[in-house]
């Protein structure tokens, strides 16, 4: 009770952000229960799957889908649904369906300790901003279904989509088609890998879920598969694109190549950047270093997965 009475007084009297007090509320909740990875643990999933499918899941004549918010994934997903909601809910959609995409650097550090599995593509600090805006052409590498490609789309970006495996291609195909049911063309799918060199490579196959397919890491499996891939600053220059505002790469070790394969995109247009820093023990020194080199005017900030980086505009003086 007195969590809730101090919580209250803050909002109140102290004149809290919301997520400021929705911070200090948390923090409270997790001392007192102790949560370590994810508080959707606690639920028995049974009734986590039926309250996710009744909020989300969606239905029309022809299509059965889940719409978060205005992006929309075909369904279902997998057998487990809560294996989902844990994993890439929380990830990707978290933040907009239930914190309004608060971002600020208070609350993203809390929640990326406290119920993330790999934290959320945003982060915000004064004049820091690494947050996908409408009108932004954002790069999806390691699409898999296009979870964040739907998401960045229906915060009015355009997207090319980055997914090398067949099966996640044809599955990140129907995510296209369902938020392009408007008639507007958001996502585009591009089946290769992002890489230092054009060509081709044996991607090691992930057998659960495809989310850890990898060019770099054998999962072994025994199961591989043939695929395309090209640098970004190649892609960019063979379709004519006069922008990059945003890159998030998930590709399992990859990251370190698909930046060395951008220094052309990273001089010129400084894109905003939400890179996963996990796969490999060095990546956060190495990938840092990396995106230094392209363009000196990057700032960067490392959370627990993630880095984010922007060039912060200076402002003129009055």
């Amino acid at each position: 009770m007195k969590l809730y009475k101090n919580t209250f007084y803050g909002w109140r009297y102290k004149h809290w952000t919301f997520a400021e007090t929705i911070t200090y509320l948390l923090k409270g909740v997790a001392r007192e229960l102790k949560i370590a990875s994810s508080f959707f643990h606690i639920l028995h999933e049974k009734t986590a799957t039926r309250a996710f499918n009744k909020k989300w899941l969606k239905k029309n004549t022809n299509e059965t889908y889940y719409d978060f918010n205005g992006a929309k994934l075909p369904a279902p997903l997998e057998p487990n649904v809560l294996s989902f909601l844990r994993y890439t809910f929380e990830d990707v959609f978290l933040f907009s369906c239930f914190y309004n995409d608060i971002y600020k650097k208070d609350f993203v550090s809390f929640m990326d300790q406290y119920v993330m599995a790999e934290g959320p593509y945003g982060y915000c600090d004064h004049t820091f901003n690494v947050t996908v805006e409408s009108g932004d052409v954002v790069i999806d590498a390691g699409a898999w279904i296009g979870d964040y490609s739907a998401y960045a789309a229906s915060k009015g970006a355009v997207v090319y989509a980055f997914e090398p495996n067949a099966k996640l291609h044809e599955l990140l195909c129907k995510t296209k088609y369902l938020n392009n049911m408007d008639g507007k063309e958001k996502i585009f799918p591009v089946q290769k890998g992002l890489s230092n060199s054009e060509g081709k490579m044996l991607l090691s196959i992930d057998s659960s879920t495809g989310e850890g397919n990898s060019l770099v890491i054998d999962r072994g499996t025994n199961e591989t598969e043939l695929i395309d891939v090209t640098t970004l600053d190649l892609f960019v220059k063979e379709h004519h694109l006069e922008k990059v505002d945003f890159i998030k790469a998930d590709i399992e070790g990859g990251e370190r190549d698909m930046l060395r394969g951008a220094t052309s995109v990273l001089k010129t247009f400084a894109p905003k950047l939400a890179i996963c820093t996990y796969h490999l023990p060095d990546d956060p020194q190495v990938l840092e270093s990396i995106i230094k080199e392209a363009n000196a005017d990057y700032k960067i900030v490392h959370l627990r997965h993630k880095l984010f980086a922007t060039v912060v505009k200076k402002e003129k003086n009055s």
